[in-house]
């Protein structure tokens, strides 16, 4: 019996909840399309909204929900029409479709890294931690 009640006071309060996601360096991936829409929805529990743009592949016109970073940590507008790439770590999520969890991303002829190169987020440690390529040349903001 005490199994039991152990058994239900660890595995209840997760059901209802999204399943957990993380970076898998194996399943990365590149994807070049336009922005279709975009949104803030929370996606840890107990963590600020990310910023979440839905991205239509190029070629195949496939649809990807893109998680870019919490809000509080990204300081570029998107907009809806703009090309983006995205280099990414692929997961399916039932319900949810294709998502990638953004690594880089290029638009505007910068690159943003978000994520280090074994996908820890850059915004450890507070706003003003990513890196961006290009214009500015890694420069900090």
């Amino acid at each position: 019996m005490t199994l039991f009640i152990v058994f239900l006071i660890v595995i209840l309060p997760s059901f209802g909840q999204q399943a957990l996601h993380f970076y898998n360096v194996d399943q990365e991936i590149r994807v070049e399309g336009k922005i279709q829409k975009i949104t803030m929805e929370p996606r840890y529990k107990d963590s600020s909204p990310f910023l979440i743009l839905i991205l239509e592949q190029k070629n195949t016109k496939k649809l990807f929900q893109v998680e870019i970073s919490p809000v509080w940590s990204f300081d570029y507008d998107f907009h809806k029409g703009e090309h983006l790439m995205v280099i990414g770590s692929l997961y399916s999520s039932e319900g949810m479709g294709q998502n990638i969890i953004a690594r880089e991303v290029q638009f505007r002829g910068e690159t943003l890294v978000l994520r280090d190169e074994h996908g820890f987020p850059n915004w450890r440690g507070g706003k003003g931690q990513m890196r961006r390529k290009g214009k500015g040349k890694g420069k900090r903001y």
